[in-house]
Parts: C-alpha cells; structure tokens; sequence
C-alpha cells in the first residue's frame, strides 16, 4: 500500500510539472528547468536562490517541491543560504501552504565511485570482449580518478531527477562559463563513447549471433547498460536543449570583462542551440548623497549599460542595483528575488543606510611594511572565487615584476577555459602576445585545449592505425581489436581536457626554460584545485599505461608510445615538485571582502594545506575607500559591512597568512595604467 501511495503522489507531481503557479506581474519563465550561467562571480548562485525562494513563495499547491541543484563543484549553495546543504536532498525552506524548497550541492567524486561501483561489472565484461585487457588491468583503469567526471555526475544526477519526477520546477546554479560551456557538450561527447563501448561489443554479438539458431540473439546485460546509458543521454540533451522545458538565464555585471565574456558565452549557447531567455544585470551603480565616488562607478557603467542593451536585446533583461551589503540568507534572497522577477519600484529597491561613519584604519603607517613586494619564484599562482578578480591581480603582479626586473623574462599563462587576460589588458593575447603591454620582457599565453589536444590525436591516430596493422599482420579479419571503437575513443575530448592541456603547456614551458618566472592566472576554486592534484593524476595513467604496454609487449609494438610517455612522466614530475616548493612557488590567494568569499577562501586554504601547495599570502579586493565612506551613507554602509567581514578574515586566516587589502577604483583596472595602479594599491593589512 505504501509503495502504491508513493507512485500515486509522483504521478500527481508529474501531472503538475509542467503547471507555473506565478502571480501574473512575474517576468520569469514558466519552464520547468531554469539554468543560471555566466562568468564567476557575478552572482549566480545569488540570482538561482533568489529564484527557487520566488517560486516557493508563489506555489499554487501545497505538495508542490522545487529543487535548487549546483553543478559548481565549488558549491555555493549552502553559504548563499546561510543552510548547511551538502550531498543530499535538503530542505531549506517551506511556504505557509505547505510546498517545500529542497537544495542539493552532489559530492561528483562520491557520485562516480558509486557509478563504478554499480556498473563495474559490465564495463569490465565490455572491456575483456573489445580488447586485450584482462580482469587486473581492467580493474586497475577502473580505479584511477578521471578528470572532468564531476560535470558528468552532475547531469546524470539531473537526469535522474527529471525521471523520478519528484519536482515541479528545478532550479540550476551552474558552475563559470568556461566549464558550463564543456558541460553543454558533453551529452554529444558521451554518445560517441557509447558508440566506441557499443563497437567493441559488437564483435561479440556477431560471433554469438552465428551460434544462435534463427540468427537472433537476446539482449544481455551490455546490451540493457548501453541502452540504459542512451536513454539518460536522452534525457540529459531533452532537459538541455528543449526549450518547452528549460531556460537559460545570463548573469552578469555592467563591466568591460563580464560583458565581454558574457557575449563570448552567448555566441557558444546560441551554437548549442541553448534556449537563452534572460539576462540579469547585477550590481548596476547609482549616484548615492551627491558622492563622486559613487557617480564615477556610476558613469563607468554607463557604456557597458548601453553595449547590455544593445549585445542582448533579444533577450528580457532584469536590473539590480548594487546593495549595500552581501546578498545572503534567506530574507535578502527573497528581497533579491523580488527585484529580478517582478520589476520593483525605485522606492522599494532604495537602500537604506545608517548616517554612522566607519572609522577603519586597517593599513600599517610604514609605507616600507604596508607594500606587497614581488620575490623572485619560477612560479607565481593566483587563484579563489570567480569574480574576485583573479586575472587582474594576476595580470597587475606580472606587469610589476616585468617593469622591476627588466632582464629577466616573464609569461602570464591562463589556465582558465574562459581566458580574461585580453579583457584585462585590453589588448589581444591569444596563442601567445610578445611584448605585452608595452613591455619587451613580458608575454601572454591563452592556450586552445581543443588545438593541442587535435594535435594529440593525430599522432595517436597514427599509432593505433601501426598497432592493429602488428595485431593482424595487415589481415582483413581483427578479432582481438575493433578498430572502429578504438578510433571512436582516440576521436572523443576527455571532460577534463582543459586541465591537462595547460598541465601539458606549463610542464613545456618550464623544461624549456625560457622564462624566469610563469604567472598562473587559474580558474575559479573548484576547478583550480582539480588542476592542482592534476599532475599526480596524470602520473598515475602514466604509469597504468606503461605497465600494460610492458606487459603486452610480445603483443603490440610501442613505437614511440613509450618513449613519448617516460618524457611526461619526467616533465609532470617537474611541475609536481615546483608545487610543493616554497621557494620555486607561491600561491596567491584572491578574495573580497564578503562572507561567501571568505568561506570558500577558507575551504580552499584547506585544500591547499592538503596538497601541500604554500600559501603565504591572501589578496582582499574591492575595499571602499574611506574617504568615500565618510562622505556618503550608501559607501559607509558598504565599508562598514566589509569591515566586520575583514574581522572574519583575519581572525579565520589571519595567523596562516598574511592579509593585504586593495581599494575598489572608481573605474575598471583594465590596460597597462590601471593595472600599474591596481598593484600599487595593494596594502598590508594592520590589526584592528
């Protein structure tokens, strides 16, 4: 009877999933799924929640269940909430009628241990029919990690979601642009893996085929994982693509670098064709008690206003104003929610500030002490949060070493998949720009994963091409091999190809030699630690790979496979020790001065702790300036809100790392002037 309830309740949630229960003055689409995309830091998850919470308070039925799902693998979720989330279905919220709102950061690396765990069979019983590989060696594939799978997990979760039916509407906070975009590609990208697993079963289905009276033959259990397999694809491509049931809303800020990104993002969805139907600009400045601070924010936005308008107008676009304090927990959410989906008046979206001044003096006096001086490392990491900015610490820091060290040679390396440093610059950087802003000494570097890794096929391709032609001594009849499925798998663009592209290309750069010092400008956290532990990672299939080739070397003919894979192994190993070595390497972190930075910063302090990468220093951005706070009540308020965060920050980090803060410039720091200027600004941080 129990079970018979609980189908009866999904059949009825099913029925009304496709129902929006909205007041008519809402703007927000009546899809049942709504993705919120865009570059780091320009509040997404802030707009995802707010949107979930809106679709709560306006459910028209009491067993109605929302869901707000983060595919980031750093999750925000539970600190934009102010509840403890994690991975599981939890509830954060409830409406007075009874509907629920239940959030959920998955744990990829658990979910894809349980998807081995699961399926270990058959993928075993698929590898021994399609290749050489044993029982042990395919075991031992089986258990090295695989870059990249936490995206894959992470539709394949939603995919699930979607088949149980559970929820009226499905909120999803997705990681930056950079990975979001490889996340659209990967239904495609899976169906040429099942079409390679597929194809090396294939040869088993024929020769079972011959022995089966009438030809026929019945499905096993390969036949049920690879349709199964199809059918999630399916879904996940329905749940993507179809846009009766989902919507993609941009999020971005009135700023040359997130409208310029933003417009590079939407080019790419419009191509996958994504159902884009939104655009929300946050933090849009306004003049605030007659301040010139405020009026110069403010006259800096207008341009990029204009190009918003002009660049997205197919789209619907939402304005919010910049607050005086950080978007967070459930009321401010709610209030954001407002703004977005049901336009509020000037009256209500005005901010209210206490007259109080702030009196902050958080510098040391001594200009000797207060600077950020640049030492001399072969490798200088800055990294955190999306939108904390990154590049343009990274790209000011790079800029100050080539003009303080003239004869030494210096390279800023954009790990990220969105790359910025042309934004940051404003001018091209491409493959590779010689004398970067004006400066001999200096270059940039914004590699293409997708060339490199185009390259990397071609000689594989070759080589797979001599290892059948050795298997069957040029005979027409491969029983041991299908050629057909190993093309399929050299043909297809690992998840986490963008990490072990620029992996490639530092381990290059440094055998190489060139440069005295590489600046990593790097994805945002969860990503940037995922490249990180890359090199031990990469070590790991190294050694897999050789083992087999030595096992199997009666068998197959390296070539030059081998000898190709020693010299990474050598060259990682490189990379992996320079890591670890505070006086070769430093990593900078970079935040702002709000409690969802501040948290992450915390947990990735940790990880870094854990993969032994020194951090000495944290960079805090985006500080107003004093005398703006004393000359106008919106600025005060902001710096006084700041200031308790900063408190948070030197009481959480401040005995592991030195803290140094930098003003928020009244217009952007982009071009060799501003940027000078930017890491001139950088100040130690003095006790309160």
């Amino acid at each position: 009877m129990k079970k018979l309830a609980a189908a009866s309740l999904r059949q009825k949630r099913r029925a009304s999933a496709s129902i929006s229960s909205q007041p008519s003055a809402s703007t927000l689409p009546q899809t049942r799924y709504l993705f919120f995309g865009g570059k780091g830091g320009v509040g997404k998850t802030s707009a995802a929640a707010s949107t979930a919470l809106y679709l709560l308070d306006h459910a028209g039925k009491p067993d109605e269940r929302i869901l707000l799902f983060s595919t980031d693998p750093a999750h925000s979720l539970s600190d934009s909430l102010n509840v403890k989330v994690g991975d599981q279905l939890t509830e954060v919220a409830h409406s007075r009628r009874g509907a629920q709102l239940f959030a959920y950061e998955m744990d990829a690396s658990a979910a894809l241990e349980k998807f081995k765990t699961e399926h270990r069979a058959v993928i075993q019983e698929i590898a021994e029919r399609g290749t050489l590989l044993d029982e042990s060696d395919i075991n031992e594939l089986l258990n090295l990690s695989l870059p990249g799978m936490d995206e894959v997990m992470a539709l394949f979760e939603l995919s699930e979601l979607d088949r149980a039916g559970d929820f009226s509407r499905i909120v999803v906070d997705t990681a930056p642009s950079g990975h979001t975009s490889r996340l659209l590609r990967l239904p495609e990208t899976f169906l040429h893996m099942i079409r390679a697993l597929d194809l090396m079963a294939e040869k088993h289905r024929y020769m079972v085929s011959q022995f089966v009276r009438g030809g026929r033959r019945a499905a096993d259990s390969v036949d049920v994982f690879l349709s199964d397999l199809t059918e999630r694809i399916e879904r996940v491509r329905a749940m993507l693509y179809d846009k009766s049931r989902a919507s993609f809303m941009l999020v971005l800020i009135p700023e040359a670098m997130s409208v310029e990104e933003t417009e590079r993002y939407y080019e790419l969805l419009l191509e996958e064709k994504i159902p884009v139907t939104d655009i929300i600009i946050n933090r849009a400045e306004r003049e605030h008690d007659d301040c010139p601070y405020c009026h110069a924010r403010a006259r800096s936005q207008q341009a990029w206003l204009r190009e918003i308008k002009k660049k997205f107008k197919a789209l619907s676009a939402h304005t919010v104003p910049l607050m005086p304090v950080e978007v967070r927990c459930l009321a401010a959410l709610r209030r954001f929610g407002r703004i977005v989906w049901e336009e509020e008046t000037e009256k209500e979206r005005r901010a209210v500030a206490s007259k109080k001044k702030p009196g902050i003096h958080a510098v040391a006096q001594d200009e000797s002490e207060r600077r950020f001086h640049l030492e001399p490392r072969r490798l200088l990491i800055f990294g955190g949060k999306g939108g904390v900015g990154k590049t343009t610490a990274a790209s000011a820091a790079a800029l100050a070493l080539a003009e303080e060290k003239r004869e030494a040679r210096v390279l800023i390396f954009s790990t990220d998949p969105a790359h910025s440093l042309s934004d940051s610059f404003n001018e091209e950087v491409g493959e590779m720009r010689k004398g970067l802003a004006g400066r001999a000494n200096l270059d940039g570097m914004e590699i293409n994963p997708a060339a490199r890794f185009e390259e990397l096929k071609t000689r594989y391709r070759a080589w797979t091409d001599e290892l059948f032609a050795s298997l069957t001594g040029n005979s027409r009849w491969e029983i041991q091999f299908d050629r057909e499925a190993m093309r399929e798998l050299v043909a297809l663009a690992p998840p986490g190809i963008d990490e072990i592209a620029a992996l490639s290309a530092i381990a290059d750069l440094l055998g190489e030699g060139g440069y005295e010092t590489i600046v990593l400008d790097t994805a945002p956290t969860g990503h940037l630690v995922r490249f990180l532990e890359l090199p031990d990672v990469v070590l790991s299939w190294v050694r897999a790979f050789l083992k087999l080739l030595l096992k199997y070397r009666e068998v197959v003919r390296a070539s030059g496979v081998a000898e190709e894979l020693i010299a990474l192994s050598k060259s990682i190993k490189r990379v992996n020790a320079l890591l670890t070595d505070a006086r070769e390497c430093e990593f900078i972190g970079v935040s702002i001065p709000e409690r969802m930075s501040l948290e992450e910063t915390v947990r990735l302090a940790e990880s870094l702790k854990r993969l032994r990468v020194p951090m000495r220093r944290l960079l805090i951005n985006g500080l107003v300036p004093e005398e703006a706070a004393h000359a106008c009540d919106f600025c005060a308020a902001r710096l006084r809100e700041q200031t308790r965060v900063l408190k948070e920050f030197r009481r959480r980090l401040g005995h592991e790392v030195e803290l140094f803060i930098s003003p928020q410039h009244p217009q952007e720091v982009r071009g060799r002037k501003r940027l000078k200027e930017h890491f001139a600004g950088w100040q130690l941080l003095a006790d309160f």
